[in-house]
């Protein structure tokens, strides 16, 4: 399978389609298969490069202090590696946050960015998540964890209405031979907690859309109501009927607005 040096890491990677590229960045414990709903669809038109962030999937996971920057310039290494002068770049969730830093440090590597269920910074509450979501990971099981972590992941209409869903997406995670090590959680963990972009977002000259769904109980729509505030003239979405996942419950309308913001680019 298909990896690369990027730094102090061997980074794991995967493309699909040809044409202009788009760069997906997946948030925290994800890997390269949690884009699984928007690949296909989106390859269909350019070239989509998936890969795996520092410590989490085939990616190595190094158990020094992470940065969400750090983790932005393992991302420009990759582009640099594959041949990739600009992009249309998508985050969702930390990955959101690793795509702010990227178009904050090389804005002429990002061509439009879509800023997923995301934040600038962080408030007492999502710290207190944050570490609470870390005592989780360390005393459960694989299974317990994800079982325990569902419901802030998925929104209400979802979890009620379509429990075969969450179900077979828990049942994917378990069955992934790659599972994220807790070293790997953790050190993601610090990088998001220590995250800071609200007072250099005013500098970020690309098309920007900032979505986020109703029910996201993660990271709230004031986070992203208050990056769309930040980010001159950019784009604020509220996607109905979804959580924080809401790229996997409403992969339609979320594939739809990436393509609506790659055709304005």
């Amino acid at each position: 399978m298909p990896k690369v040096r990027v730094g102090d890491i061997e980074m794991f990677y995967m493309e699909m389609g040809a044409g202009d590229p788009v760069v997906l960045i997946m948030g925290l414990s994800g890997d390269h298969l949690a884009w699984g709903f928007q690949v296909g669809a989106l390859a269909e038109r350019y070239r989509v490069v998936v890969f795996d962030n520092r410590g989490a999937g085939q990616t190595d996971s190094p158990d020094i202090p992470y940065t969400i920057r750090m983790m932005a310039e393992d991302t420009r290494g990759l582009m640099d590696a594959l041949g990739i002068a600009e992009a249309r770049v998508v985050g969702v969730s930390m990955g959101g946050m690793i795509a702010q830093e990227l178009a904050l440090q090389h804005p002429e590597r990002v061509r439009a960015l879509h800023l997923g269920c995301s934040m600038a910074r962080h408030d007492a509450h999502l710290s207190a998540l944050s570490a609470g979501w870390q005592e989780v990971r360390a005393r459960l099981g694989r299974e317990e964890a994800m079982r325990v972590i569902g419901p802030w992941l998925f929104g209400a209409v979802t979890y009620n209405e379509r429990p075969e869903f969450v179900e077979m997406i828990i049942q994917n995670g378990l069955a992934n031979p790659y599972p994220q090590t807790v070293t790997g959680f953790n050190r993601q963990s610090e990088a998001v907690m220590a995250h800071n972009t609200l007072e250099r977002l005013k500098t970020i000259q690309c098309p920007t859309l900032v979505s986020v769904a109703e029910d996201d109980i993660l990271l709230p729509p004031r986070f992203s109501r208050e990056l769309a505030a930040r980010v001159p003239g950019a784009r604020f979405e509220l996607v109905q009927a979804g959580g924080h996942v809401y790229f996997w419950e409403r992969p339609d309308v979320f594939n739809a607005l990436c393509l609506d913001l790659f055709a304005r680019a």
